[in-house]
Parts: C-alpha cells; sequence; structure tokens
C-alpha cells in the first residue's frame, strides 16, 4: 500500500535459546462478517470444541466466529450472523451496499455538498477504542487508525476521520451511564466535532466500539445474577439504546460497524462495582447481544428500521466491524489465525497495550479497504487495487544459541508504498509471558524480548500496510538453562 519497553526482572537462571523457523509467510485476513468472509474461503476448519462450549475455562471460552453452524456456547448459536455463519446475509449485504454507495458530502446543516461537503467518519466509544482510534498508548501514535487511515493515498480526500471522547465535558467519562442521546457522553462528542470545525449534522458513519455487558443504563443486575446468557441479553438492551441515541443525536449516520472488546485480564477482586462490565467473561459474552441486535435487524422489527420505504427510519444500517476477543493464551483463532496474548493488554489489565492497538487498527483499517459497504465512502473512485506487504526477510533469532534472559528478533517487510509505512506486531505462545521492547511501531522489525523462564515458544509477527492488509512470519525459539 502505496501511502505519503517493558523491562522484567531477570530470572534467577541465565538462558540459553535456540530456534527454530517455521513457514516464512502467510496472507491473513480477519474474520470480519464480510459477504466474502475469510472464514468461508480461507479452507481452515471451524473451531475442534464440543458442539457446546459451556464447560470451557475463561482461558479458552470460544470466540464467537468460532462457533460455526451447529455449534453452540452454553446453548446459544455463535457465528456473527444467523445459522452460525460470519457472512453478512446477501439480501442485508446488498442493502448495507447500495446505502454506501447514497453517502456524499454533506455541509454543515447536512445538505449534500459535493465541493466543500465531508463526510465524516467517527466513533463512538470510550477509552478502550479511542486509542487504537488516533490516541495511541499516549506515547506513539504511528499505528492508528488515523494516522495510517491519513497516510494511504487511497483514501478519499472527501472523508473526515474524526476523534471525540478524550475532550470530555465534565462528567463525558460516566455520561454513557445516561442512555439518552442528550446526555453529557454525547454533548463531550459534539463538543469534539465543533473543535474539528464539524457538525453532528455531517456524521454519516460511525464505530460503535462500547464495553457493556450485564449492565444496562438503570437496570443493573446484582452481581450474582449476572452470568450468561443473562449478561448478553443486557448487553443487547444496552446497546439497542446506544444505536437509537446515535441515530437520533446524528439524524443523517446512515452505517454503524460494531465491535466489542478483546479479551481482557483484569479481575473483579476489590472492583465489585464492576461485575458485568469490562471484565472477563462478560467482554466475551457481550458480543452476543451485539449479534443478537443486528439479527434482530435482518429480521426486519420497525424498532430498528432503517429502509424509508418499509416506515419512519429508526436507526442506521448496522453491520459488524472487527470481531476483536480471541484465546487469550495466545491460541490463533480458528477462523483467521488472529493471535491475542496478555502482552496485547497493559498492565492494568483492562485496555489493549501499544501491540493490540495496532492490531485492533489493522483489522478496521482492513475492513474499511476491502468492505463492499465501505469503499465506495472510504477510498477515492479510481483508487488502485491494494496489494498485501510480502516478506523480505523472514522471522529470525539474532544468534542461535543465545546465552542471556533476552535475544533480539528481527524480520523485514516490503510493500509497494515504501517498507517504513508497514507496522510489525509480534505475538506468542509458550509456558510463561514475555516482553518486547518494542512491538507494533515499524521499529519492531527488530525487537529485544525478554523471557521469565525456559521452555518452547512461538513467536509471530504480523506485517500491516496503511491498507490493513497483512502477512505473517513465525519462528520457534526454545530457551534451555545452561
Amino acid at each position: 500500500m502505496k501511502t505519503n519497553s517493558m523491562q522484567m526482572n531477570p530470572p534467577a537462571h541465565r538462558p540459553m535459546l535456540m530456534a527454530a523457523r517455521l513457514g516464512a509467510a502467510a496472507f491473513a485476513i480477519s474474520c470480519l462478517g464480510l459477504v466474502h468472509s475469510a472464514c468461508s474461503q480461507s479452507g481452515l476448519t471451524q473451531t475442534s470444541a464440543a458442539h457446546d462450549a459451556a464447560g470451557q475455562s475463561n482461558e479458552m471460552l470460544p470466540p464467537l466466529v468460532d462457533l460455526g453452524p451447529g455449534q453452540t456456547y452454553k446453548g446459544e448459536e455463535g457465528g456473527l450472523y444467523p445459522e452460525g455463519s460470519n457472512v453478512r446475509p446477501a439480501a442485508h449485504d446488498a442493502a448495507g451496499r447500495k446505502i454506501a454507495r447514497e453517502i456524499v458530502p454533506l455541509d454543515a446543516n447536512g445538505n449534500p455538498d459535493p465541493v466543500n461537503g465531508k463526510i465524516v467518519f467517527t466513533l463512538v466509544s470510550v477509552s478502550n477504542a479511542y486509542g487504537a482510534w488516533h490516541r495511541g498508548d499516549e506515547k506513539d501514535t504511528s499505528t492508528t487508525f488515523m494516522t495510517r487511515a491519513n497516510a494511504n493515498p487511497a483514501k478519499n480526500p472527501k472523508l473526515f476521520i474524526a476523534y471525540g471522547f478524550e475532550y470530555q465535558l465534565p462528567g463525558g467519562n460516566r455520561g454513557t451511564g445516561d442512555p439518552g442521546p442528550n446526555s453529557i457522553f454525547y454533548r463531550t462528542l459534539d463538543h469534539a466535532l465543533h473543535l474539528q470545525g464539524l457538525t453532528p449534522k455531517q456524521v454519516q458513519i460511525v464505530w460503535l466500539s462500547m464495553p457493556v455487558s450485564g449492565r444496562s443504563w438503570g437496570i443493573n443486575l446484582a452481581p450474582e445474577e449476572i452470568h450468561f446468557p443473562v449478561d448478553a441479553q443486557q448487553s443487547k438492551l444496552a446497546w439497542k439504546e446506544i444505536v437509537h441515541a446515535i441515530h437520533v443525536r446524528y439524524p443523517n449516520v446512515k452505517i454503524i460497524y460494531s465491535s466489542t472488546k478483546g479479551a481482557m485480564f483484569m479481575t473483579a477482586v476489590g472492583k465489585s462495582e464492576w461485575v458485568g462490565g469490562p471484565l472477563e467473561p462478560f467482554n466475551h459474552d457481550a458480543a452476543w447481544g451485539v449479534k443478537w441486535v443486528i439479527e434482530d435487524q435482518i429480521n426486519g422489527p420497525p424498532d430498528l428500521n432503517y429502509d424509508p420505504a418499509r416506515g419512519p427510519v429508526k436507526a442506521p444500517w448496522l453491520s459488524w466491524g472487527p470481531y476483536f476477543w480471541s484465546y487469550p493464551d495466545g491460541t490463533p483463532r480458528h477462523c483467521d489465525g488472529f493471535v491475542w496474548t496478555r502482552g496485547d493488554v497493559a498492565a492494568d489489565g483492562l485496555h489493549p497495550s501499544l501491540s493490540g492497538l495496532t492490531k485492533y487498527a489493522t483489522l478496521l483499517l482492513g475492513q474499511m479497504t476491502t468492505d463492499p459497504t465501505a469503499t465506495p465512502w472510504f477510498l477515492k473512485p479510481d483508487a488502485p487495487a491494494n496489494q498485501p506487504p510480502a516478506i523480505a526477510k523472514a522471522a529470525n533469532v539474532a544468534a542461535n544459541p543465545v546465552s542471556g534472559m533476552t535475544t533480539v528478533l528481527s524480520v523485514f517487510g516490503a510493500d509497494d508504498g515504501g517498507e517504513p509505512n508497514l507496522t510489525y506486531t509480534w505475538s506468542y505462545s509458550g509456558p510463561a509471558d514475555v516482553t518486547f521492547s518494542v512491538n507494533g511501531p515499524n521499529r519492531a522489525k527488530d525487537t529485544t524480548v525478554t523471557f521469565r523462564s525456559a521452555g518452547r515458544y512461538t513467536f509471530r509477527v504480523m506485517i500491516a500496510d496503511a491498507g490493513g492488509l497483512t502477512a505473517t512470519s513465525s519462528i520457534v525459539a526454545t530457551v534451555v538453562q545452561p
């Protein structure tokens, strides 16, 4: 795509490292719920878990996208869409494509203005997603969605990617507790739009990524009553309330892409007020609530109608955005090979780290540049087809063997937009957690990995371009005591 450390205390022993290289590269696409879903074409099998995954531990709770037709979680159907599918139903997909083709630049009053108007794409979220959108980890913004999308020359020049949440009015963070469209939360978002020279009437596309599960405004259940599917049913209520508020507050929004959180590692100890909120298994379970809202719209109830030909419009057209939850122990997702580990979560256990934020942004970029419900307004009409990056130098270890508690991992990608525009995100699986000196930005093509203990580790690096297309390279490293 053409485009304009955390240190650890050393263990008592001094490990030796020997490595064996795996296959050089593989092209990966995330399960985005597109009509051309990677799951339907990749040839990968569905999860080998039992038909009902209720007995799994928190560490191996099944991703929604890994439960295909006939597979359930505690009796509830999996898949992003009806019948255990990760593919949008044909009629719903066709409706979304039509709406996307009808999106045009708007002036401040919401009227079509092809010369001076803007197509505004913004997010409705709190801290779990705005780092991926444009804030990064507060130190590095090079891998964010906004930075990389704006650097892409294929981006529609009329598209304005707007930010919002961090410019909080007093009480803005807790404003999500008020379901009404006039809450402090939405006034905070409007304040940010104003700072960017925009108005609410210019917003036409929203990425909705809100950590809700087991808690809906004003009708929260007691902690002992929050369990699946009750928590997911509460999530459904909350998500529908947010969708309706967006429709009222931003009357020209045509499309909402929905995402739930990746796996987090905060515990409820000492945080009883958060039970049912952004902790596990509630992040995991929340996805079913979102699935049910989208399925309700597909089934055509009046309160989620988006088509004026069918009656009063009550909501935008709804689709899944990127789905982030995966096995927290680093097991690749069966659907698409996506990997999520403890290293993708910040030290607080609640927010994504820089590498996690980079993964969020990469999956969102990939959808916006390939999904037919996004490309008509996200890309220039004559934008050339993007080509995925290639592996110029496969993942490698600096020396073999290497004595000490650390070693350097390296990889090098190639892209038609130039290597400096690539991001490098490392994941791992093994007997203990590891840390990387840098993970996510372009400079992570060379990173120092620190081990806690001996054992066999698999490292996988995802190389991504400004369009969210990726290539991967892997290496196995065995750390042994001298």
